[in-house]
């Protein structure tokens, strides 16, 4: 190979060292191609050596991946596997927990069923027992109407004869004496003074059991006027008893419709009550006196006592202030009150303490417990509960006692229809209460049915239906076709009231589709 590129050395032939130089850059070239020959010859090697150990990793990859893959799929169909079991399992289980519930359900309605019978026959029981208490007492007034018309009779009979026989005493003394005229005796007959009999419940022993609660409230008032001496004596009691006071009364206040808009004011009223229970345990007071049945004496700490009170007097007013504008407020009031009294804390030997709130209703609405009396006199009006605008003052209008009567009535209706039967505690006020109630204004005969009554029993069965039925099932409804169809036949004439109470099975008909 020819020595590209030489130098003008290359043509010298004749110069010895120039041809020596010519031939050693003959070699230098034949080395470096045999030095290249060789590196192209050992990086095809290494490049074959590179290229298999590529494509033994490769294939080891290959391998791994197909493995992994395999192993992901066995995990895949494993996990699909535990899920399918997981869920029949779940599934079987719902299956078992839906049969309990069905079974439950079914063990309700039954125990439902039996508890309605129960109340059926109860209520029947009460109701016959009413009737009967009635028709005794309609007898014992005529046996006693008969009795003084006979005794009547018979007096005249006896001063017929008594003046027959002077007469004739006086002809014949005339006749002996030859006088021709005998002067009659005057007789002055005096004439009886009749006085206005008080008005009383048709059955004495309502009279009896509402004057106990009004001995209750007037305990309670006592109470009051003690705890504020007390207060004079203890500026830390007098400092609780305020915040306590204000404390309930704001609660009370914010109670508003709405399954959880009462959480945060109920939350209040308890642990006001409670700290009550802790915070004072003196003075103590008695509660024999606080309770309408008899019970053995056992004291409690008077500020608890004052405080429910305050409690009893918060929930009247907002029954006359709210309920009687929205009668539907008065559910979540009765509630929460229902749900304060029925609380352990507040009972004595199992008596609940809500004869303390009963109290006020006897003294606010009286016709609730089978009080009567004629709208026209002073004395009726204070036995129908009609308010005056001050002591001593003008009555209200015939307006405002109807608006009372209509917030009392649903106030009443709410708290007696509570239903206790998935609750651990025991129904403080139960609904036999309500049923006695009605049966005291419904077995009003027509002469002593007042409007007072009529607003009333709209206002305690309106919006009530519900819980009625629930408590008394049958019977409810053949009472609430007797208090809407017959009832305000025995109303005053043109009884604006009357209309309204019979306008309410129409309303039933219309927003409840009550047919009765």
């Amino acid at each position: 190979m020819a020595l590209a590129g030489a130098g003008p050395w290359e043509s010298a032939k004749d110069s010895p060292s120039r041809q020596l130089l010519w031939e050693l850059a003959r070699l230098a070239l034949a080395e470096q191609e045999e030095s290249y020959e060789r590196l192209d010859k050992a990086s095809q090697e290494r490049g074959q050596v590179l290229k298999c150990a590529l494509d033994d990793a490769a294939a080891r990859h290959d391998k791994v991946r197909k493995d992994a893959e395999a192993e992901r799929d066995r995990l895949v169909r494993q996990e699909k596997a535990q899920k399918d079991a997981e869920r029949h399992r779940q599934e079987e289980l719902e299956r078992e927990a839906e049969a309990e519930r069905e079974k439950a359900e079914r063990r309700r309605v039954a125990d439902r069923a039996d508890a309605a019978k129960r109340a059926e026959r109860a209520a029947t029981q009460e109701r016959e027992a009413e009737e009967a208490r009635l028709k005794a007492d309609i007898q014992r007034r005529d046996a006693q109407a008969a009795k003084a018309k006979q005794e009547e009779k018979e007096a005249a009979a006896r001063k017929k004869a008594d003046e027959e026989r002077k007469a004739k005493e006086a002809a014949i003394a005339a006749a002996a004496r030859s006088v021709p005229k005998a002067q009659p005796a005057l007789s002055i007959t005096k004439q009886p003074t009749a006085s206005m009999p008080r008005p009383t419940s048709l059955d004495p022993e309502r009279e009896k059991e509402h004057q106990r609660y009004l001995e209750i409230h007037k305990t309670l008032k006592e109470l009051r006027r003690f705890m504020v001496q007390q207060a004079k004596q203890n500026p830390k009691l007098k400092a609780a008893m305020g915040d306590m006071r204000r404390g309930l009364r704001k609660s009370v206040g914010q109670l508003r419709e709405g399954r959880a808009a009462n959480t945060k004011q109920s939350k209040a009223i308890a642990d006001i009550l409670r700290e009550a229970l802790t915070s004072f345990p003196e003075p103590k007071v008695s509660l024999a006196t606080l309770i309408a049945r008899p019970i053995q004496d056992v004291q409690a700490p008077a500020l608890i006592i004052y405080l429910l009170n305050q409690f009893a007097k918060a929930v009247i007013a907002q029954f006359i202030k709210e309920a009687a504008v929205s009668p539907t407020i008065a559910e979540p009031i009765g509630t929460i009150t229902v749900s304060i009294f029925a609380k352990d804390d507040y009972r004595v030997n199992g008596t609940s303490l809500i004869d303390i709130l009963i109290a006020k209703f006897h003294v606010v609405c009286p016709p609730l417990f089978g009080i009567h009396g004629s709208e026209s006199t002073e004395q009726g009006r204070a036995r129908l509960g009609w308010w005056r605008e001050e002591a001593g003052g003008p009555w209200v209008s015939t307006q405002s006692h109807q608006d009372r009567m209509t917030g009392l009535g649903a106030g009443y209706a709410a708290i007696s229809l509570r239903n206790f039967e998935n609750s651990r505690m025991s129904n403080p006020y139960p609904p036999y209460r309500y049923w006695r109630t009605l049966s005291g204004i419904l077995n009003l005969p027509a002469g002593q049915v007042t409007d007072t009554h009529l607003v009333l029993l709209r206002a305690l069965l309106a919006n009530s239906e519900s819980r009625f039925f629930l408590a008394y099932g049958e019977s409810a409804k053949l009472l609430l076709q007797f208090a809407v169809k017959e009832y305000p036949k025995r109303a005053p004439k043109g009884s604006v009231a009357a209309t309204l109470l019979s306008n309410l099975g129409n309303t039933m008909k219309k927003d409840k589709k009550l047919h009765l």
